[in-house]
């Protein structure tokens, strides 16, 4: 009840509990499944067996299962009730149950477990709705071990659909109670490849690889910086 207190005045939270429904689906749409590819397709082929990872912003657990299926522990966070709920509903039928633990936690700025207790970290698409991304960095830089490997997306500065997008936003939020591209009310914060690379290095790691995803377009120009209209990155750790 206390974590729910925490969240029940967000309105980017309640946002995420009302679509909390839907995000399975979306999950399965091309587009996502894209962006999942280019994110995934960061760690290659590395063994990450029996590693533990940690899920932070996990949604509905699309990526945590997908985690678990490399062979992973994951836990998985959110300040979403409806979203954990929704988690949650999926491990019975779940053949990695076993490696899967979902909790609601008030914010990523403020993580409740120990010093170096993950081997890597998951946040997609999260950064983007928090008020201090520097405070979520500094977070997930405590919970990870030295040399754990980070793998995150924030949204693209640089892409000119983004661009796009929030000007549709703007103009239709002065029409409609509905505007188009609703999450944009709440999505505030966004960075290029370089900005991130210092905010990472300030908080002790390392930018390893990005690549680009995130919009409705063919591969060959979604993943152009340009257009796609999120920045995946892999860092590491320092010791």
């Amino acid at each position: 009840m206390a974590v729910m207190a925490e969240t029940r005045d967000r309105p980017e939270i309640r946002f995420h509990d009302e679509i909390s429904s839907e995000w399975e689906t979306l999950h399965r749409s091309r587009t996502f499944k894209a962006r999942t590819a280019a994110m995934f397709g960061l760690l290659g082929n590395a063994d990450l067996s029996g590693q533990r990872w940690l899920d932070a912003g996990c949604g509905t657990g699309t990526l945590s299962r997908l985690l678990a299926a490399r062979g992973c522990d994951v836990t998985g966070v959110d300040a979403s009730s409806e979203m954990i709920v929704t988690a949650r509903s999926g491990l019975a039928d779940s053949l990695l149950a076993e490696r899967l633990t979902f909790q609601q936690i008030p914010t990523i700025a403020n993580l409740p477990f120990a010093d170096r207790s993950f081997d890597g970290v998951l946040c997609a698409s999260v950064l983007e709705y928090v008020p201090d991304v520097a405070q979520c960095l500094a977070q997930i830089h405590r919970v990870l071990s030295p040399g754990g490997l980070l793998l995150v997306s924030i949204p693209n500065r640089g892409s000119l659909l983004r661009q796009g997008y929030k000007l549709a936003h703007a103009a239709s939020s002065r029409l409609s109670a509905r505007p188009l591209f609703r999450y944009l009310a709440f999505s505030k914060f966004d960075a290029s490849p370089a900005t991130m690379q210092g905010l990472l290095r300030q908080h002790g790691f390392t930018m390893l690889g990005t690549s680009f995803a995130g919009s409705p377009l063919p591969p060959a120009l979604d993943r152009r910086p340009a257009l796609g209209t999120l920045i995946n990155i892999l860092a590491r750790r320092g010791d």
